[in-house]
C-alpha cells in the first residue's frame, strides 16, 4: 500500500504539472497580443510654440508627428535636452530619432529624414532704434551677428561664415543671442519669428527688438531617425504614410494654422525650396 500511495502522488504531480503547462502554452499567445505596441523613442528640445516640454501635445510639430504615428498605432515617447545633447543621442542610436531639424547634408550619414512636416524660416531680429535693411548676404558682412550652436541658417549664409566674411559669435542659447542684442554687444541675431516673439515677451524685450521681414533662410522641418537602430526605417515608413494622410486630409494644414495664428502667412511657406533632404544623393 505505501508504494501504491507514492505512486499516485507521482501520477498526480506529473498530470498537474502538465496541465500547467498546457494551459501556459494555451495562455501566451494572448498575453503577448495583449502588450502594448512598442514606442518610438524621440528627443525633443524647447523652442515654441513648435515644441516644448507642455503637455498634452508638446507643441505643435510634436502633435503632428504624435498623430502620425498613431495612424499605424505606435505611440511616441518624448524625452526633451538641449538640442545638441538631443542630436547626439540620436545619432548614437541611444533615442530612436529627434524632432525636428532642417536638413543639412552633413547629417544624412547619421539620420534618415522624413517627408517634410513644415515650413520653417528665419529672419533677422534688430534693436528697434537700429535702422536696417538687407537684400543678400554681402549687405551682412558689416555687423556683429549672434548665433546659436547647432542651428542651420543656410548654405550661403554659413559659407560666409565659415570664410570669415560675417562677424559672427555663437552661444549655446537663444536667450543669450537676444539679451546680448538688446544690451547692443551685437547687431543681429536670426530667428524662426514666432518663437523669436514668444522669447521676447518673455524677456519682457518685445519693445526694444524686432525683425527685418525678409527671411535668411527657408526651409522645412523634419523628423530624423537614425541610422543605428534596426527599426528606423520601419518607423519612417510609418510616419511617412501617416502625415502623409493628415496633409490629404486637411489636417495638418488646419493644426499649423490654428496653433501659429499671428504667424504671417509668407513664413508657412518655403521660398525656392526643395522638400526632400537628399536620402537618394546619399544613397548614390
Amino acid at each position: 500500500m505505501p508504494l501504491q500511495g507514492q505512486l499516485n502522488r507521482f501520477v498526480n504531480r506529473f498530470c498537474n504539472l502538465l496541465l500547467g503547462t498546457v494551459l501556459t502554452c494555451a495562455l501566451a499567445p494572448g498575453l503577448e497580443a495583449d502588450e502594448p505596441p512598442q514606442s518610438v523613442r524621440l528627443t525633443n528640445g524647447h523652442w515654441p510654440p513648435y515644441m516644448e516640454n507642455t503637455p498634452p501635445h508638446y507643441g505643435v510639430v510634436s502633435h503632428i508627428v504624435t498623430l502620425a504615428f498613431a495612424k499605424h498605432d505606435t505611440p511616441v515617447t518624448y524625452g526633451f535636452f538641449p538640442w545638441s545633447r538631443a542630436r547626439m543621442l540620436a545619432e548614437k542610436g541611444v533615442w530612436d530619432g529627434s524632432v525636428a531639424w532642417t536638413c543639412r547634408p552633413e547629417m544624412l550619414k547619421h539620420f534618415h529624414f522624413s517627408d517634410p512636416i513644415m515650413a520653417h524660416n528665419y529672419v533677422l531680429f534688430h534693436r528697434t532704434n537700429m535702422d536696417f535693411d538687407w537684400d543678400n548676404v554681402k549687405d551682412l558682412e558689416r555687423y556683429r551677428i549672434g548665433l546659436t550652436q547647432d542651428y542651420n541658417y543656410g548654405k550661403k549664409f554659413e559659407e560666409a561664415v565659415a570664410a570669415g566674411t560675417i562677424n559672427a559669435e555663437i552661444t549655446s542659447s537663444d536667450q543669450t543671442n537676444f539679451r546680448k542684442l538688446a544690451a547692443g554687444r551685437i547687431d543681429l541675431f536670426p530667428m524662426e519669428p514666432a518663437v523669436g516673439m514668444g522669447m521676447l515677451k518673455a524677456l519682457n524685450l518685445r519693445d526694444e527688438i524686432t525683425f527685418h521681414t525678409t527671411p535668411l533662410q527657408s526651409d522645412y522641418l523634419y523628423l530624423i531617425l537614425s541610422r543605428r537602430v534596426p527599426d528606423s526605417e520601419r518607423y519612417l515608413k510609418e510616419f511617412n504614410d501617416g502625415l502623409n494622410e493628415l496633409r490629404e486630409s486637411g489636417r495638418l494644414e488646419a493644426l499649423i494654422t490654428t496653433s501659429l495664428p499671428d504667424l504671417p502667412a509668407r513664413y508657412l511657406v518655403v521660398e525656392d525650396g526643395d522638400s526632400r533632404c537628399g536620402e537618394q544623393e546619399y544613397l548614390k
